[in-house]
């Protein structure tokens, strides 16, 4: 007997691009039925404990977040469960947990909404090897102590490494070569936010790229909005092209927004970067803390940086057609840079970026596809990370799964001082996580917690 039967809906699969009309089959957590056409009764012959009628939506693979930041927060994941994602692979930008094996027991030992992996990240495994300034290289006994413990990392099952590498302008290209090499010999990605040696630079694009060349491994740019706009955003896109074009093997995430947000306290905001970057207070307001929603001047930004340094700012540097140029490039995933805030501050990428790239780039101006769309939220993160078992519809596959009402897909988050960061989209009706119904009628279900950690290895 089927755990559920949904039936009546329009299942698009990303992977081989069927679109049809059906019901789909759950049991023991993996999709256990796929049939084409209308049904009625109680499931044919197979029976189900639950029939959920889906007539008038689509049934699609659970969105697979490939740069967040959730870490343990559940907060923050089940913003993303408002949205359809079902997997976050987090631990992104060099930011992560050291003892992997510890972090992996405390996860384990408390439920969780969403499946989620974890990233090895360079700047913390950094701190821990004995260098803690970020604009310092590591000497020989330090990356060799990072060495041990990127493997130590990977061998307990790190998803892949991270670099935040405009965090750590220090950070020397042979320390971050002898690590990413730990990491393509085990056959993890690297993530990189790439460093930045100015305003919109492409260099900083090909040293993370030559990593896959010089490694053999997979490279993932994170973010690529965030770092590259205007015309460098073109000059980023045929920069990656060329370097795929070549055999190498890269991959690329990107979010819905222009405005990013970070630490007020990092050295992206530092006032020799700041002002040679000619960034503007006009465009500059404060994410959390005693301003949240204001725009800053000279004497709020100094007091942040200097008194709540953890606070995070927000800066919009690009035009709507930046995200239409980045998506333009083949194969770019959407990711949402999710992070925990506060309630009611924070940035709105973390509860509305993937209605809001549906909305806008499938439904409305139409520049991809609905079955393209729906690849770059599931299938691709999937074949990015190595999860051959998510991101598709087919049987034998992990029933994590999202129902959408099309007609009413919107995203409802905005950001502090126009609306509320955190607000829930609409549209997003069911979603299921490892054959659980964790969201239903557009509510969270209490108490259902069915995310599974995912080891690498």
């Amino acid at each position: 007997m089927l755990d559920c039967l949904i039936t009546n809906a329009r299942i698009v699969d990303p992977e081989g691009g069927g679109d049809f009309y059906g019901s789909l089959g759950i049991r023991g957590g993996k999709i256990a039925l796929i049939r084409e056409g209308p049904e009625s009764g109680t499931g044919g012959e197979s029976g189900a404990k639950r029939i959920l009628d889906a007539r008038g939506c689509l049934l699609v693979p659970g969105f697979i977040d490939i740069h967040a930041h959730t870490d343990s927060s559940v907060p923050c994941a089940e913003k993303l469960l408002s949205m359809g994602v079902t997997t976050a692979v987090s631990g992104n930008c060099g930011l992560s947990p050291v003892d992997f094996p510890a972090f992996f027991r405390a996860f384990e030992a408390r439920p969780y909404p969403i499946n989620q992996a974890e990233q090895a990240g360079h700047t913390e495994l950094r701190r821990a090897a004995g260098q803690g300034d970020v604009r310092a290289p590591a000497s020989a006994d330090q990356i060799t102590r990072m060495k041990g413990l990127v493997q130590d990392a990977l061998d307990a099952g790190a998803a892949g490494l991270s670099f935040g590498l405009e965090y750590v302008p220090g950070a020397s290209p042979q320390e971050v070569l002898e690590l990413a090499s730990l990491a393509g010999r085990a056959g993890r990605p690297v993530s990189i936010h790439t460093r930045v040696n100015g305003y919109n630079d492409t260099a900083s694009l090909r040293e993370a790229l030559d990593l896959s060349v010089k490694t053999g491994g997979r490279v993932i740019i994170s973010h690529l909005v965030y770092m590259y706009t205007g015309e460098e955003l073109k000059r980023a896109a045929e920069v990656i092209d060329g370097y795929r074009d070549a055999g190498a093997d890269v991959w690329v995430d990107s979010g819905m927004y222009t405005a990013f947000a970070s630490f007020a306290g990092t050295p992206l905001f530092d006032e020799k970067t700041f002002f040679g970057r000619d960034f503007s207070f006009e465009k500059l307001r404060a994410a959390t803390g005693k301003y949240a929603g204001q725009f800053l001047n000279m004497e709020k930004y100094k007091e942040m940086r200097n008194c709540f340094p953890n606070d995070s700012f927000i800066y919009d540097h690009g035009t709507p057609e930046d995200i239409c140029a980045a998506y333009a490039l083949a194969d770019v995933m959407v990711s949402t840079d999710c992070i925990a805030y506060p309630d009611g501050q924070g940035h709105p990428q973390g509860a509305a970026t993937y209605p809001f790239f549906l909305r806008t780039m499938v439904k409305e101006r139409k520049q991809l596809s609905l079955v393209e769309g729906l690849r770059r939220c599931s299938f691709l993160p999937a074949e990015a990370m190595g999860y051959l078992g998510k991101g598709r519809i087919k049987t034998g596959a992990d029933a994590d799964l999202a129902i959408l009402d099309w007609d009413r897909l919107r995203e409802r988050a905005d950001f502090p001082g126009l609306g509320n960061p955190g607000a829930a989209p609409e549209g997003i009706t069911h979603v299921f996580v490892n054959g659980v119904l964790a969201l239903e009628k557009e509510e969270r279900i209490p108490g259902v917690f069915a995310g599974k950690c995912l080891y690498a290895g």
